[in-house]
């Protein structure tokens, strides 16, 4: 998770305001977390638009659903962003912040 511990940002807001993609169908995008119910997923978005809201300002918000060793988890995906060199730059920024990150397509049911 993000910390709040840090005097200055680890980022500007240059570094993380993301390119749009024009094409959703196949837009590059980060997942944030694994969670085990949608509830939990929306209280972490809100989380991180109040902790971080110039980091995450202009992206939107998904959720894929998944079954891993028989447990369904809801992944929490962000995006799009026009490429997947920005996704992955964003992902270097945002576990600098102390949130996991990893690249994604951007998929899932919007929240």
């Amino acid at each position: 998770m993000m910390t709040q511990e840090q005097d200055e940002p680890v980022y500007t807001k240059q570094q993380v305001q993301p390119e749009l993609a024009t094409d959703n169908n196949q837009a590059a995008g980060v997942q944030l977390g694994l969670y085990l119910s949608v509830n939990k997923v929306s209280h972490q978005v809100l989380k991180l638009k109040h902790d971080y809201p110039n980091a995450l300002q202009g992206l939107s918000f998904r959720f894929k659903q998944r079954e891993q060793k028989g447990v369904t988890l809801y992944a929490l995906r962000a995006g799009p962003f026009k490429n997947y060199s920005q996704a992955s730059a964003f992902c270097e920024i945002a576990k600098k912040m102390g949130q996991s990150c990893v690249t994604a397509t951007f998929v899932g049911e919007m929240l």
